[in-house]
């Protein structure tokens, strides 16, 4: 299997998987990322109580920088792709109202978009980076 078809499938699990976690009734049962997510937040904001918003934008981050590896491309431009991901993001929180169990917010979609945002370019740099070390 070439690396761009592992990148592809790396894509498409994580997607799945972070859209299953965002409609998810109670996504808190997955102890382990929580508390990475509570020391991450207690140490870059002093609070430990943001830890669902570096969770989000973790999340995303992933998404945006596994897009950028398997080269994803919507329209045939890279752009489209991080924008899709920002919306696609919001709209998951909006869709978290429907359900009645858990009740959407605007800081959640705000970190899914800012994940996508940071997490696509700064793939593409550290990409652009090896592959100039690759090269005699």
């Amino acid at each position: 299997m070439s690396f761009l078809a592992l990148a592809r499938a790396q894509f498409a699990v994580l997607f799945l998987l972070v859209t299953y976690l965002t409609v998810t009734p109670n996504p808190d049962e997955t102890k382990l990322g929580i508390e990475l997510t509570r020391w991450l937040a207690a140490l870059i904001f002093g609070d430990s109580a943001l830890a669902d918003k570096i969770a989000h934008f973790l999340a995303y981050a992933a998404l945006g920088a596994s897009a950028a590896l398997a080269r994803i491309r919507l329209g045939g431009r890279a752009f489209t792709v991080v924008a899709g991901l920002a919306l696609y993001g919001a709209a998951l929180e909006g869709v978290q109202g429907l359900g009645g169990v858990r009740d959407p917010e605007l800081a959640d979609a705000l970190a899914n978009s800012l994940g996508a945002v940071a997490g696509f370019p700064a793939a593409a740099v550290v990409m652009g980076f090896f592959r100039r070390r690759a090269i005699p």
